[in-house]
């Protein structure tokens, strides 16, 4: 029975979960070469999300690249990936009947301020992320902590991610993953899981019925 479910953010909380997709559109913007400057974000998102250097740092090396206002930098980055208040709205209602928990590779400064700024510590019951345990998806040890932390077994929760390369470890631990594409895709898949979801099955049913006729 499941007892917990489990949000990546990036790509699923954003309306936007690629590095690559920013750093070429920034990098066009910018005017700059867009292979060397991808190779930069991600440098450095791979070495900030695991606290081996500091957001700060992280918006400084890509401003000094850009020959720009490391606030600049970040406000547009933010910007671009913007934020999914449906997706926050539907988690919402899931506590109802289910623990939470949020399992992130992101970077401290910026998942901290969202976090803060949509109160999601009221939403969810465990935030892990990469920056706090010093480990990133896909290692399986990151996904051992976060059920460790909610005191449930693997295959009492779903795990939902947007990147195909996550979704593996989650599996091989005895989780049921989920693939997101969108929330309506992600409603669908939950309800096949055997989650309650009252108002998306109420308008299943309603769209069913008026089909019938």
């Amino acid at each position: 029975m499941i007892k917990a479910i489990i949000f990546d953010f990036g790509g699923v909380f954003t309306a936007e979960g690629s590095l690559r997709k920013f750093a070429k559109a920034y990098a066009k913007k910018a005017g700059c070469n867009p292979e060397k400057f991808k190779e930069l974000v991600l440098d450095n998102w791979f070495k900030a999300r695991v606290n081996k250097i500091s957001s700060e740092s992280f918006w400084k090396n890509l401003s000094v690249f850009l020959k720009t206002d490391a606030k600049n930098v970040r406000s547009d980055f933010i910007k671009f990936f913007g934020f999914r208040q449906d997706v926050l709205q539907f988690a919402i209602k899931l506590k109802k009947n289910y623990k939470l928990g949020l399992l992130s590779n992101h970077i401290e400064d910026w998942l901290e301020e969202i976090i803060k700024k949509r109160k999601m510590r009221k939403v969810f019951d465990v935030i892990l992320t990469s920056y706090e345990s010093r480990l990133a998806k896909p290692d399986i040890a990151i996904f051992k902590e976060i059920v460790k932390k909610l005191k449930i077994s693997p295959n009492d929760c779903v795990y939902i991610d947007d990147m195909e390369k996550n979704i593996l470890p989650a599996k091989m631990l005895g989780m049921n993953p989920i693939l997101f594409k969108n929330l309506n895709q992600l409603k669908k898949e939950l309800v096949s899981a055997g989650i309650r979801i009252s108002d998306f099955e109420k308008t299943n049913k309603a769209r069913l019925s008026k089909a019938k006729k």
